[in-house]
């Protein structure tokens, strides 16, 4: 993937509210664009010569001004509880809240300038509930959001649609991930999008913070020169734990009240293996999978974060009694980075926002690289956690539901993004300039991967419980056959579900 350059140069401004957090540029989709990274028209790409003047949202409402759907109810489903509970789909009134006041502006001027209503229908299981809808052939919802990996297995059963058949939703457009719709498309078809439209796609991104007090006490180099000179590497990274590892209070143990070098989790072994730009699969000339994990060097790569995971400097490594995590109490990993006694914390982006309370003062940065001579950063992802959105093959009026999809999507670059940068870069009494760029960075190297949503034969989950470096090559051959076979027979039901069977 190339990095955007639209970003780079929005950076440059200082994050202007156009800025697209979560999509490459429309130029690598030939779309064109305007100098604020927005699209001619909704409905679709324009060439011109003539340079657009800079879009606003009061400006872009006005290109769907025309419409009105006659106080028509927009049915969202989406997720109602847990730490990763939807929060950007409705907001009841202006709070303060910079994420929930974006929210309700622009659900205020959608539903004003389309003449809807906007319905939020949060539940617990959110996937199995519309799935037994659509089964039932309710037109229940028109939209709905979960997790990739929920909603991977609806492609094959007939439950979802393509983007790409609904003629009022133009995926090339900037305000749609263009590194998930590139590299999760299947077969031609786009099943699952986000960009703009939503930030629980930015909050279950992966990202490395670092403890900026521990670098200077340390002398350490600065990780966001690092990034730049494109020295930040694996070996750099185990380098500077290993310096920063101490038995604080002295007393030969290794506790919450000793200082690591480094916080993960086994999730881990996947995410730093896929920042190194390797797949479980790659896609072939006809936009289909074929697993490349088991690879000479795909081994050798997943067999050193192996050892970096559960090194001494790690809370996973022989010597430490921190192995928890998810909150922030006593012995967590989340807790160990919080008051300060870690200097890396590798986790998603979900958790920056808490970490601002903390005292600790920290940057963001990507995670390293495998080696220097890797072209570029690539960020990670929680399959689980990275919310994408997907339509009911219920739906009675494609065109209108798409029409009102691609409307919020658009009208979210200049109310819901900004906001997003706003809460996750201010602190308790300062705004984190530097990690702006690092946050663009990471958004726009995202390494989406087919064989990590449908986890075929348990090829992805497996990487996760390995702990012994020298057994991955075998775990990987055991677990071969069944993963061909298992992508085999989705393939069979991809090809009979897109009427090529």
């Amino acid at each position: 993937m190339k990095r955007n350059a639209l970003v780079w140069l929005l950076i440059a401004s200082m994050m202007l509210p156009a800025l697209s957090a979560c999509s490459e540029s429309a130029e690598n989709s030939g779309a064109e664009t305007t100098p604020n990274g927005s699209v001619n028209t909704p409905s679709e790409v324009v060439e011109t010569e003539e340079e657009e003047p800079e879009m606003g949202l009061d400006t872009a409402k006005l290109l769907y001004a025309d419409r009105n759907y006659d106080g028509y109810n927009y049915r969202i489903a989406d997720r109602a509880s847990g730490d990763w509970m939807t929060f950007d789909v409705s907001a009841e009134e202006l709070t303060g809240e910079v994420i929930n006041d974006a929210v309700y502006n622009r659900n205020l001027v959608l539903e004003d300038t389309m003449g809807i209503k906007i319905v939020e229908a949060p539940m617990d299981s959110v996937t199995n509930t519309v799935k037994t809808s659509i089964t039932a052939a309710a037109d229940d919802y028109d939209i709905f959001t979960d997790g990739l990996n929920s909603l991977a297995p609806l492609v094959t059963q007939n439950l979802i649609m393509d983007f790409n058949n609904v003629p009022t939703i133009h995926p090339e457009n900037a305000w749609w991930d263009q590194a998930l719709y590139k590299d999760l498309s299947v077969g031609g078809g786009s099943y699952m999008m986000t960009g703009d439209i939503s930030v629980m796609d930015n909050y279950g991104t992966w990202c490395y913070l670092f403890n900026k007090q521990l670098i200077t006490d340390y002398s350490m180099e600065n990780p966001y020169d690092l990034v730049d000179s494109g020295k930040w590497t694996l070996d750099k990274h185990n380098e500077m734990a290993r310096t920063a590892t101490q038995d604080t209070d002295g007393d030969g143990k290794w506790t919450m009240a000793d200082t690591y070098g480094y916080v993960t989790e086994t999730y881990n072994n996947f995410a730093m293996w896929s920042c190194f730009g390797y797949r479980i699969c790659e896609k072939d000339e006809n936009d289909l999978p074929y697993f490349t994990y088991d690879g000479d060097n795909q081994v050798t790569a997943l067999m050193r974060v192996i050892e970096c995971q559960y090194a001494d400097f790690t809370n996973m490594g022989s010597k430490s009694s921190v192995t928890g995590g998810g909150s922030f109490q006593d012995n967590t990993r989340e807790n160990q980075f919080a008051i300060g006694r870690a200097l890396f914390y590798y986790a998603g982006m979900r958790n920056v926002t808490l970490f601002r309370e903390a005292d600790t003062d920290f940057g963001i940065i990507p995670a390293p690289k495998e080696n220097e001579e890797q072209a570029q950063y690539y960020s990670s992802y929680s399959v689980y956690n990275l919310t994408a959105y997907s339509l009911p093959v219920t739906i009675q009026d494609a065109a209108k539901v798409g029409d009102i999809t691609e409307a919020m999507a658009h009208l979210s670059v200049y109310t819901l993004t900004p906001a997003y940068y706003d809460q996750t870069l201010i602190g308790k009494s300062t705004r984190d300039v530097e990690s702006e760029p690092m946050i663009a960075l990471i958004m726009n190297t995202r390494n989406f991967d087919l064989g990590v949503c449908f986890d075929w034969g348990s090829s992805f989950s497996s990487m996760t419980g390995m702990t012994v470096p020298d057994t991955v090559a075998s775990n990987f051959a055991k677990g071969k056959k069944v993963a061909n076979k298992s992508l085999e027979k989705f393939l069979d039901k991809l090809a009979e579900a897109q009427g090529r069977g």
